[in-house]
């Protein structure tokens, strides 16, 4: 399975349409990644893959503003929390040099790029193997992509760690998080995760309407708690909205899509 959340079909025009209370259904009754892994269904990795390779081939071409999670934008449409966090990196360290960890094939980059002229920027994605293939081939000059951290660290040194809707698709969060906390990167920004106020980790399968895409797969929705356990060390400078509505889980959980900022205390 991708790192990428669930795509909906190229050529929708109205994504704000799409953000309603049954945007995606998550099932908490199984208890266990491994049975809403056993209870996944329908899930097309290279179906998922030609929809964000057409949607970001028309931003090369400069047919669409951007492109997310395989839907091509007319219009621009900026995280604006997100940017923030980039900007103020390239402020505090006169560069910007970008570890996008399940970035796709760039969308992050080519959303706000605009604002990243006259900087000193350098921008690698660390995602599945088709998906490092696929941006290979299109050229992108300004973005490596990377089949591990490992890889990427070969190569590049980070100073900001982008997660974008990727943390929670994963069935080791904690150990990637960790490695990823372990990179010189002083600033990590994390977004559209869902978040709750419990005190541990709910393993869920997250359930897509059928007239989105007729699939299925684990996702966590993290306990705040246990996420600043993990940041211990960091200081979270912000904390900001995501661009999804608020849920609830099959079993009532509420969960926001939230997303922050965190610099690492011992850096001034």
């Amino acid at each position: 399975m991708t790192w990428r959340s669930w795509v909906v079909p190229t050529g929708v025009s109205e994504w704000a349409a799409l953000r309603s209370k049954d945007l995606s259904q998550f099932d908490d009754s199984g208890g266990s990644w491994a049975a809403a892994q056993a209870q996944s269904f329908g899930y097309d990795a290279n179906e998922i893959l030609i929809k964000v390779q057409a949607s970001t081939k028309a931003v090369l071409r400069g047919d669409a503003a951007f492109e997310r999670d395989g839907v091509a934008f007319a219009s621009s449409e900026y995280r604006w929390p997100v940017l923030a966090g980039l900007l103020e990196v390239a402020a505090r360290e006169s560069e910007l040099k970008v570890l996008d960890f399940g970035g796709s094939l760039g969308s992050l980059y080519w959303q706000h790029q605009k604002f990243f002229a006259g900087l000193n920027v350098s921008w690698g994605v660390v995602e599945q193997p088709e998906f490092v293939t696929a941006g290979n081939k299109l050229n992108q000059n300004f973005i490596g992509f990377f089949p591990s951290v490992t890889d990427y660290l070969k190569l590049e040194t980070p100073n900001v760690v982008i997660l974008s809707s990727v943390l929670q698709y994963l069935p080791n969060p904690e150990q990637i998080l960790h490695e990823l906390l372990s990179t010189p990167a002083n600033t990590v920004i994390l977004d559209r995760t869902p978040m709750s106020v419990t005190v541990s980790n709910i393993p869920c399968l997250q359930v897509v309407p059928q007239h989105i895409y007729a699939g299925s797969y684990p996702a966590w929705v993290f306990s705040k708690d246990w996420l600043q356990t993990q940041l211990a060390g960091w200081e979270i400078l912000a904390e900001f909205d995501g661009i999804e509505p608020e849920g609830r889980t099959k079993r009532g959980i509420h969960f926001a899509w939230d997303g922050l900022i965190a610099r690492r205390k011992n850096n001034g």
